[in-house]
C-alpha cells in the first residue's frame, strides 16, 4: 500500500509537494526511495520525517557553486528530475537569450556523476540543442576553457567539489566560460522554475549529442587546456636545476590529469599518491573530507613526502579547482598553508617575475586578505578586493572590463586564476604557480615560509581566520536567516573589547558603477577597532553550497617590522583574530541555540 503523507502532519505546501512526487509520471524513478521515507516517518523515525521535511521544503537553490545538494528524491536533493528540470531551464534560458544552441558537458568522479551527465546531455538534446560531452572525469576548469574555445552557448559540469560523498551537484556555465551571474543567474532559475514537462528524447535528436570517449578526450580536448595552464606560469620552462620534490594527491578526483603534466613540463619532479589517483567509486574512503582546506586532507601526501624526501606537498579537490598546500618547515616537519597565505606567495611570485600589462589587475573578495591589493599597488597593480564570495564575481568583472588582463585572481577558500580564458578558479595554474615559487625559493636557499616572513616584515604581518558554524536542515537555514536578520537590523556593538566602528549589509544598494561589484548579497561585514590600535575585520555570510554559516576575522599590523620583532607582532595579531571569533561564535550560539536545540 503507498504511504499516504497526510498522516505525517506537514506544512500544507510540504505536503502538496510531496504528494507530487509520490504520484505523477516524471518521479517515477525516485518513487521506491521516497515510499520507503515516509513509511519510516509514519512508523515514527524522527530521522526520516526531519529528511522529508527538509528535502520538500523548497526547489535547490543556485548557490555560490551551482546547484548541489544530497542525493535522494526532493526537489531540494540532486536527483535526476532535478538535473533534468535545470537541463530543461537551461534549454529555455539559451534559447531566449539567443545563445549558440551547443553546450559542452564534463563530470567528475562520483557515484553518479557519469549518469547525470548523460541526463543533461539527453534533455539538451530533446531540445534541440546539440552537446558535446567528455566521457572521462575531467576539470571543472577544463570545462570552463572548452567552453570558450568551441565557442558553446552554456556549459555544464556535474561535481559537487568537495562536498560529502553523499552529495552532488550540477554547475551552468554561460557563453563566456563562467557560471551565471547576476541577471543570467535569474532568468536562469525563473527558466528552471518554470518547467512544466519534460521533452521526451527523439530517436532522431540522439545524433545532437557527441560523445568523446576516454582517448579522445586524451588526443583532442586535454591538449590545448594542458597548452594554456602551463603558459599562466611565470618561471623558466626548465626548473630541473631546483631539485623540488612534490608530492600530490587528486583526493580521489581528477587533478592528476592536469596538474603532472603541468609540474612535469616544468621538469619539476612528481610523485603522485596512487591510491587517491583512484576514484574509488565516488566513495573518497581515504579522507575524512576530500577538501584540501582541511591539512588532514593531505595526510597520506604528507606521509609520501616524508617517505621520498618531498619538500611540497599539494591537493586538489575532486573537481580540481581548488589547491591546497603543505610545505617542509625549519623543523622538518611539515606545515599547512592556509588559502589566503597561498594567495600571497603566488601573487609574489607572479609580480616578481611576470611581465606585467598596463592594463593588467589583480581580483579578489572581501573575505580574502587585504595584503593582496597592498602588494598589487606596490607594484603599480590596479586591484579590486571587495567581491563577493564565488570565482562568478571574478568572471563577471573580466567580463565588464574584457580589456584588462587577469594578473592574478583568488578567494580564501583555495581559489586560484590567472588569465583570461578561463573563467573560473583553477587547481592546476595554481600548483604550476606554487610549484614554481617553490622551486625559485629553493634555488635561492629558502623555503616558502622564509618568503612569507619576507612579505610579512614588508608589508605587515597579516592573519585571517575562519570559522564554520554547522547548521544542516531545515532549522539550520532557519536559524541562520534569524541570525543574519537580527544582526541586520541591530548590529552588535562589538566583539572582545574592540567597538564596531563601521557595519555593512551588502543586500543594501551599493553604488560603485560596477554592475558586478554592486552585485547584492547575504554578507555582513562589521569594522572593529579598540585601544591600542587594535583593529579587526568580521564578516558573517551564510554558505552557499553547504549548511553553515561562515564566519571570518580578519587583522593586520603596521607595515616595516623587523625580523626580530615579527614572532611578537605575529602573537599580538593572532591574539586579536582569536578573541573576535570566539567571541563572535559564542554570541551566534546562544542566538541560534533555540531553532537548533540539541542539534547545535
Amino acid at each position: 500500500m503507498t504511504p499516504s503523507p497526510s498522516a505525517l502532519r506537514l506544512p500544507a505546501d510540504v505536503e502538496r509537494t510531496l504528494s507530487h512526487w509520490l504520484s505523477e509520471p516524471r518521479f517515477a524513478g525516485d518513487r521506491e526511495a521516497l515510499q520507503a521515507l515516509v513509511a519510516s516517518s509514519e512508523a515514527g523515525s524522527a530521522a526520516a520525517l526531519a529528511e522529508i521535511l527538509d528535502a520538500f521544503s523548497q526547489v535547490l537553490p543556485i548557490g555560490t557553486g551551482g546547484r548541489r545538494g544530497k542525493v535522494g528524491p526532493g526537489p531540494n536533493r540532486f536527483n535526476k528530475v532535478v538535473v533534468r528540470e535545470t537541463a530543461q531551464g537551461l534549454v529555455q534560458a539559451m534559447r531566449a537569450a539567443g545563445d549558440t544552441p551547443q553546450v559542452a558537458v564534463v563530470y567528475d568522479t562520483r557515484t553518479h556523476s557519469r549518469d547525470f551527465a548523460f541526463a543533461v546531455a539527453e534533455q539538451c538534446a530533446a531540445g534541440g540543442v546539440t552537446v558535446i560531452l567528455l566521457d572521462a572525469p575531467r576539470p571543472t576548469p577544463e570545462l570552463s576553457f572548452m567552453v570558450r574555445r568551441l565557442g558553446c552557448g552554456a556549459g555544464v559540469v556535474i561535481s559537487a567539489s568537495h562536498n560529502p560523498p553523499e552529495d552532488n551537484g550540477i554547475k551552468i556555465y554561460g557563453p563566456d566560460g563562467a557560471q551565471v551571474l547576476g541577471e543570467r543567474d535569474a532568468a536562469l532559475m525563473r527558466a528552471i522554475l518554470s518547467v512544466q514537462e519534460l521533452p521526451e528524447l527523439q530517436e532522431d535528436q540522439r545524433k545532437l549529442i557527441h560523445v568523446l570517449p576516454p582517448e579522445r578526450v586524451v588526443a583532442e580536448a586535454d591538449p590545448p587546456y594542458h597548452a594554456y595552464v602551463l603558459a599562466q606560469g611565470v618561471a623558466p620552462p626548465d626548473l630541473s636545476a631546483a631539485g623540488l620534490r612534490v608530492a600530490f594527491t587528486p583526493l580521489h578526483g581528477v587533478g592528476h590529469t592536469s596538474v603532472l603534466p603541468a609540474l612535469r613540463a616544468r621538469k619539476i619532479e612528481v610523485l603522485p599518491v596512487e591510491r587517491q589517483c583512484d576514484p574509488d567509486g565516488g566513495r573518497f574512503s581515504t579522507v575524512r573530507s576530500a577538501n584540501p582546506e582541511a591539512p588532514e586532507s593531505m595526510a597520506m601526501a604528507i606521509q609520501l613526502a616524508e617517505e621520498t624526501g618531498a619538500h611540497l606537498v599539494l591537493a586538489t579537490d575532486p573537481d580540481a579547482d581548488r589547491l591546497g598546500a603543505c610545505v617542509r618547515g625549519r623543523d622538518g616537519k611539515f606545515v599547512p598553508i592556509d588559502g589566503n597565505r597561498l594567495g600571497v606567495l603566488m601573487l609574489d611570485h607572479v609580480l616578481a617575475h611576470a611581465t606585467i600589462p598596463e592594463n593588467g589587475w589583480v581580483l579578489t573578495t572581501l573575505v580574502t586578505t587585504p595584503l593582496l591589493a597592498t602588494m598589487a599597488a606596490a607594484r603599480g597593480v590596479m586591484a579590486v578586493d571587495d567581491l563577493l564570495v564565488g570565482f562568478k564575481h571574478h568572471a563577471g568583472m573580466a567580463a565588464e572590463h574584457p580589456e584588462r588582463t587577469v594578473v592574478f585572481a583568488c578567494e580564501e577558500s583555495h581559489g586560484y586564476n590567472r588569465g583570461d580564458e578561463i573563467r573560473d578558479k583553477d587547481g592546476s595554474i595554481a600548483a604550476l604557480l606554487l610549484a614554481e615559487a617553490a622551486a625559485l625559493a629553493k634555488l635561492r636557499g629558502e623555503t616558502l615560509l622564509d618568503v612569507l616572513d619576507t612579505i610579512w616584515c614588508r608589508f605587515g604581518y597579516h592573519r585571517e581566520k575562519t570559522l564554520n558554524y554547522m547548521a544542516p536542515g531545515l532549522a539550520g537555514r532557519q536559524a541562520i536567516a534569524a541570525l543574519m536578520q537580527a544582526w541586520r537590523t541591530s548590529p552588535p556593538a562589538g566583539f572582545a573589547g574592540l567597538t564596531t566602528r563601521r557595519f555593512e549589509d551588502r543586500l543594501q544598494p551599493r553604488h560603485t558603477g560596477s554592475p558586478t561589484r554592486d552585485l547584492p548579497g547575504d554578507v555582513l561585514s562589521l569594522e572593529l577597532e579598540g585601544e591600542g590600535g587594535k583593529k579587526c575585520r568580521l564578516v558573517l555570510r551564510p554558505s552557499g553550497t553547504e549548511p553553515k554559516l561562515k564566519i571570518y576575522g580578519l587583522a593586520r599590523s603596521a607595515p616595516g617590522i623587523e625580523p626580530a620583532a615579527l614572532p611578537a607582532v605575529v602573537s599580538q595579531i593572532d591574539g586579536v583574530v582569536e578573541a573576535v571569533l570566539a567571541d563572535a561564535h559564542a554570541q551566534i550560539e546562544v542566538m541560534m541555540r533555540p531553532w537548533l536545540g540539541s542539534a547545535s
